[in-house]
């Protein structure tokens, strides 16, 4: 059951930041967790990484949002 429930977070998450984010936030969790660091210190690591990952997933859907809403006024 535990496996099926992270499997369908997962779809969820590739579907929220798109699949290929996804993979590069992956990336990072691989790459820390090779690093002799704490587990706070591996996080922080990812997260400082990811944030550029996040601005631009951000940054489209607050387009995606821009443009639905205009094409919505415009009907």
């Amino acid at each position: 059951m535990k496996s099926f429930l992270l499997a369908a977070l997962q779809t969820i998450l590739r579907s929220l930041v798109g699949a290929l984010n996804y993979e590069r936030i992956k990336l990072l969790v691989i790459d820390a967790e090779r690093e002799p660091l704490t587990g706070a210190e591996k996080r922080a690591f990812v997260l400082q990484e990811a944030r550029t990952i996040g601005l631009a997933i951000g940054t489209a859907l607050l387009n995606l949002a821009i443009e639905s809403a205009v094409n919505n006024l415009r009907k």
